[in-house]
């Protein structure tokens, strides 16, 4: 029985009480009382909703938090993926122009013009290389970036959801605690005052109402 029902039920047993034609009422007591004990033994259980959403924010950032990793891993994978490759593009082109170079020296009548194309083409080769390396660098550090702006924004995302869950779950409670508290002040206003009632009648009075 929901704490909702059970206040209905304090409503009811005060107003099935009602003496006909006075404005006096009679309360059961021991059902009173123990619909109360009863209310206090439900409110942990409307508590326990808020913890558990609690539970699961902090299940969302870990879930966010693994997912990062994951995606960090597999961009510094990535990034030593294109480095890799890049240096061996930058190596098969030092080579080439190497076995280039040498031919033409052995081929060339003129060993200086020989060797002064074979440093053209060498520089010419080194420089490929390096904008090579250049490129798979500023590709790999874009790559990071975009990972890192991925995981941010996912544990922003996590943590924004968890505080909406959060708060959602504190007003709710607050909510059912000030009901409560409207309701059960309510009733012993209303059982106060018929208490009271009985307290000043006289006697005989009393015993005619039994």
């Amino acid at each position: 029985m929901s704490l909702e029902q059970r206040l209905e039920e304090l409503e009811s047993l005060v107003a099935g009480g009602r003496v006909p034609a006075t404005s006096r009422t009679l309360v059961n007591l021991e059902r009173f009382n123990a619909l109360i004990e009863q209310m206090r033994k439900d409110l942990p259980e409307e508590m326990g909703e808020s913890q558990a959403i609690i539970r699961q924010k902090e299940s969302v950032i870990k879930q966010a938090e693994i997912e990062a990793r994951r995606i960090r891993a597999y961009a510094d994978e990535e990034a030593t993926t294109i480095r890799e490759t890049a240096e061996e593009k930058a190596t098969i082109a030092v080579d080439t122009a190497a076995e280039k170079a040498a031919k033409m020296v052995q081929q060339m009548e003129v060993i200086a013009e020989a060797e002064r194309q074979a440093v053209a083409i060498a520089a010419e080769a080194n420089g490929r290389a390096g904008g090579i390396i250049e490129s798979a660098e500023v590709e790999a550090a874009r790559k990071i970036e975009e990972a890192e702006s991925r995981v941010g924004m996912m544990m922003n995302d996590a943590e924004a959801d968890a505080d909406n869950r959060r708060n959602g779950a504190d007003a709710y409670a607050s909510e059912v605690l000030f009901a409560l508290e409207e309701h059960v002040s309510g009733v012993l206003g209303k059982v106060r005052a018929g208490l009271d009632l009985l307290e000043s009648r006289a006697p005989s009075d009393r015993t005619a109402v039994r």
